[in-house]
């Protein structure tokens, strides 16, 4: 998720970009209009592309049992977080973000219920295809879906330009509200998007130089409008999702209609934009990795004919009476493992993010593999370790895990404090296991060493369901070799 968000703000601000640098100040308004809208569907799309690309396998070349035998085996792992421990950072960043939403959802609601209210409680007449809302207002010309609102003494007196009229004609029968709608909804929960208020104010400022256009258009009276323009442009439309006069806005239109684009340059930056996209499209969207089993080096067979290690810790019995599964499932147990990948630990992050739908199907389609396929993988599954042997730690050991400069304590899977183990006698634990901190769980840590301790109760309780679930469950592995290797997992 947080990939797809950032990929979709950095499409969005390059699409926008190259609006601002080869677009924006081009006589092209319909073109821009559609540019301007599509760029902003196609930066929530593209992220959602997969591409898939072919990529020799990688055979799983070793697996090494690293289950303690004894006290004195130590296994460098990272230190393990007490079970109790709740990261709140995204919880709260949910609270906070549904918080925003939901503001910004009544908001957007309520403006639309003022404007609906204004027209209720309103004289209407019918003008062309549109309607004239009579108001009190005291404010310029403005429209809404099919409504013009325009103030009624002015209406009564007369003194409103024909002009002016035709401009907001122009939005209603070219539908431009339903761009502002739907942008402003768009914000609603996107509201995190910086670039999406950008493409806002270029919607509205297009939907003015198209207004502008008709009215020229119509009338054949540049100049006229011109000086018509500067003075309405004190006047301020407070309406949030019309179309509103200011001098900036004002200025750029002014400008924009002296000028000019010639057909042969307005085909020559249509064109340039279709490798643009389809640049964008491939940097943007996901590239998927497709195992090609065929390229497996004539090295690589011979050494898995040699080494039968991983058969024997796999011991999964149905891949070696089968004859094996077709490609499309070898594809789609690769397909599965790369939806995972990424530059964090592999083997941790892997574990964690896998949903167990999707760690079932790629079980279920490993055990119908042929041994010869199974061994090409580069995740697999094996048997669930035995249960840790039954290890009484000494008084001396006990004493020295009280030592707070070298040791920290766990019990039962629960961080303590090591002065609790003044409660405790050696015999009252079942089980130790002793751990070396290494990489980054070495950082902000004044320790060396992680003790887990299990009780008597505890540790027969763990001895059981080991047992129990022995032949149930089986394991995914990434090999030490994949690791290294293996692309998206490094």
């Amino acid at each position: 998720m947080i990939s797809y968000i950032f990929k979709t703000i950095l499409c969005s601000g390059l699409l926008y970009l190259i609006f601002i640098l080869f677009l924006e100040k081009e006589k092209m308004h319909r073109f821009n209009r559609f540019y301007l809208l599509f760029s902003i569907a196609f930066s929530f799309a593209v992220p959602l592309l997969v591409f898939k690309t072919n990529t020799p396998v990688i055979p799983v070349s070793k697996i090494i049992n690293t289950i303690p035998d004894n006290f004195n085996n130590i296994i460098y792992q990272p230190a393990s977080p007490s079970i109790n421990e709740t990261n709140y950072f995204p919880i709260f960043l949910w609270i906070f973000y549904v918080a925003i939403t939901v503001f910004l959802l009544y908001r957007f609601f309520k403006n639309i219920l003022v404007i609906f209210f204004k027209i209720q409680n309103a004289r209407t007449i019918p003008y062309f295809d549109a309607k004239l809302v009579l108001t009190h207002d005291n404010l310029i010309p403005h429209s809404f879906l099919k409504y013009i609102f325009i103030d009624k003494k002015d209406f009564e007196k007369k003194t409103i330009e024909k002009e002016i009229l035709t401009h907001e004609l122009a939005h209603t029968k070219q539908k431009h509200t339903i761009d502002i709608l739907l942008i402003e909804l768009l914000l609603v929960f996107v509201w995190f998007n910086p670039f999406l208020y950008l493409y806002k104010r270029s919607i509205k400022l297009n939907h003015e130089f198209l207004a502008d256009e008709n009215v020229v258009n119509t009338f054949r009276d540049t100049h006229r409008y011109q000086h018509l323009l500067l003075n309405k442009v004190r006047q301020a439309n407070s309406l949030l999702l019309s179309s509103p006069f200011n001098y900036l806005i004002t200025k750029k239109r002014l400008i924009m209609l002296t000028k000019s684009t010639s057909v042969r340059v307005s085909i020559l930056k249509k064109i340039a934009l279709i490798p643009f996209f389809a640049a964008t499209a491939f940097i943007f969207s996901t590239n998927a990795i497709a195992q090609n089993t065929s390229k497996v080096t004539q090295q690589e067979q011979e050494q898995q004919q040699k080494d039968s290690t991983p058969n024997a810790i796999v011991g999964i019995s149905p891949g070696s009476t089968r004859s094996g599964v077709s490609k499309e499932l070898l594809n789609e147990y690769q397909s599965i493992i790369h939806k995972y990948k990424t530059d964090k630990n592999p083997a941790q992050y892997f574990f964690q993010k896998i949903t167990p739908t999707d760690k079932n199907r790629m079980e279920r389609i490993y055990t119908q593999m042929s041994k010869k396929q199974q061994k090409m993988q580069t995740v697999t599954f094996i048997k669930p370790p035995l249960p840790l042997p039954r290890i009484t730690p000494t008084k001396a050991q006990m004493e020295s895990f009280k030592n707070l400069a070298i040791y920290r304590v766990w019990i039962n899977k629960k961080k303590v404090s090591n002065t609790i183990l003044n409660n405790y006698t050696n015999t009252d634990f079942s089980q130790v296991f002793v751990s070396i901190l290494y990489g980054a769980a070495k950082t902000n840590v004044n320790y060396l060493l992680q003790v887990d301790l299990m009780t008597k109760d505890y540790y027969q309780k763990y001895y059981d369901d080991k047992i129990a679930n022995k032949d149930k469950d089986n394991m995914l592995f990434i090999s030490d070799v994949s690791i290294k290797k293996m692309k998206g997992f490094k």
